[in-house]
């Protein structure tokens, strides 16, 4: 019998109790991605970064999850998504708390890149044993509507968690927070959520883990070193080697018996796409939220506190439109709802896009709840397109595929755009001449930089100091968000026509 004949068991009020432990982990990660940005002005202060630290303290976290939930998911498939599940949760734990003591920049992206590591290992865990606890489709659509809505629920708390803790103690603080919930994740998984490994799992493909990580942090690296000005040899030559890495990773799984990246759910049509556009829409929400943090505290002049409370609007919405998103899927169809999504989204970025040194907090707050609205129900299609189309038994390696492509678009997205904002920043103030100590902003590495400096300066050298990075941040971030609007309208167009006949 097909698997697609076969009447499949409901799920059991255990796998519902099972789910919500699952979607612990999920909204501990969420959480702790919101109380980064929030910290980044006050870290910024005391490790002084470079400008291109700043980015590797943001990225390099979500470039190692990027580059490992596919090696992660084969390996949960193959010795148990469960004990995958609990030994991120041990990484993840142990990690933040060396991160939590971090004595400098470089230090502090170690550790978050370890940090990367655990979720790597979670995510893809959590997303099989949901398929193989929920295997109804009704059952499943309404398990994954509530894991992602934990998402949103991170998105709520961390914002006001580590408002609260900033103010409170220090940034550092801010890596408190996961280590006990990911000790009681420890306890009580082995009581609550079933072991489930696949038959049919194959040996894990190293060559390919390995051309797929130094491709991606190569061609990476060639976009950082773009935007620090550096010799433009650099950058060509890592751009090169990055893009013959990425080939040589393309022939490689189309080659190889057992590839990390099973490419051929890539020739579907009905799966790729929605990839893509979801790619694209979370890289422009990564490299929004890595400056939004600094936009409202170093611009608008808000508390840790107060930027915190202005971000849980759209957090609301996220988790509004999440809760939409069956329903607009039953009722329009996944294409029309995949091209609605991009299209709502492109609208909140533009939005965000009028903001200005004096404009105040409406324009930031209205779009990022316009936007909200479209990338939930945008992600839950996705991800419900991405689990009907794998077999069981490939579940492990189906949610990596689903969640590499939405971090990796991030990654992407904080390296492309925060490159682009760095770079108009640097821009921005180089005809301001001057240097650290000068009250101008040239020289200054960004905004946190420049806010660090202008606290040694007397008032009206610091007040022409801040003014002056304040117009030049904000320009880079404007070109951000209505750049990242024009890309997504695109994707929305092309969206709809490619889905239109499948």
């Amino acid at each position: 019998m097909s698997e697609a004949a076969r009447v499949e068991p409901s799920a059991r009020p255990r796998d519902w109790v099972g789910l919500a432990l699952l979607v612990l982990p999920c909204t501990l990660i969420s959480v702790n991605s919101n109380l980064l940005n929030l910290a980044m002005p006050e870290l910024a202060a005391e490790l002084r970064p470079t400008a291109g630290e700043l980015l590797w303290i943001s990225d390099v976290y979500v470039f190692l999850v990027a580059s490992l939930l596919l090696p992660m998911g084969a390996l949960a498939d193959r010795f148990g998504r469960r004990r995958m599940l609990l030994i991120g949760a041990a990484v993840f734990g142990a990690a933040s708390v060396g991160a939590a003591f971090a004595p400098s920049s470089l230090a502090l992206i170690a550790w978050r890149g370890l940090i990367g590591v655990g979720a790597a290992m979670i995510a893809p865990s959590a997303i099989a044993l949901i398929r193989s606890m929920f295997r109804v489709p009704r059952q499943r659509a309404a398990a994954l509507g509530i894991w992602t809505a934990g998402f949103a629920v991170g998105g709520i708390l961390g914002p006001v968690i580590g408002g609260f803790l900033i103010a409170a103690v220090d940034w550092r603080a801010v890596f408190a927070v996961t280590p006990p919930a990911m000790v009681a994740l420890l306890v009580l998984g082995p009581l609550l959520l079933p072991e489930h490994r696949s038959t049919t799992a194959r040996r894990t493909d190293v060559v390919g883990v390995a051309l797929g990580i130094a491709g991606i942090l190569t061609t990476v690296y060639a976009v950082k070193q773009l935007a620090a000005a550096a010799d433009p040899a650099v950058p060509l030559l890592s751009g090169i080697g990055g893009a013959a890495l990425l080939t040589g990773f393309g022939l490689h799984i189309r080659r190889t018996a057992h590839p990390v990246l099973d490419a051929s759910l890539f020739r579907k049509r009905a799966f790729t796409v929605p990839q893509a556009g979801n790619a694209l829409a979370f890289a422009v929400l990564y490299g929004t939220q890595l400056l939004i943090g600094q936009y409202l505290q170093s611009v608008l002049g808000m508390t840790p506190l107060e930027a915190g409370l202005w971000t849980i609007p759209s957090a609301v919405a996220y988790a509004v439109g999440g809760l939409l998103a069956p329903r607009l899927d039953a009722r329009l169809g996944a294409p029309n709802v995949l091209a609605l999504a991009l299209v709502v989204s492109a609208a909140g970025f533009a939005t965000v896009g009028l903001i200005g040194t004096g404009s105040g907090v409406v324009p930031f707050v209205a779009g990022s709840v316009v936007y909200s609205l479209g990338l939930a129900p945008l992600y839950q299609v996705t991800t419900a397109l991405a689990m009907s189309t794998a077999p069981r038994d490939r579940a492990g390696t189906a949610g990596a595929t689903l969640e590499t492509t939405t971090n990796l678009g991030g990654a992407l997205g904080i390296a492309l755009f925060g490159s682009v904002a760095s770079t108009a920043y640097r821009l921005g103030t180089a005809g301001a001449g001057g240097g650290a100590g000068s009250g101008t902003p040239g020289g200054t590495q960004s905004i946190g930089d420049a806010a660090a400096t202008a606290a040694h300066l007397p008032p009206a050298q610091a007040d022409a100091l801040l003014e002056a990075a304040s117009a030049a941040f904000v320009d880079g971030f404007r070109l951000v968000v209505l750049s990242g609007a024009l890309l997504l309208l695109v994707a929305a167009a092309l969206t709809r026509r490619l889905l239109r006949d499948t």
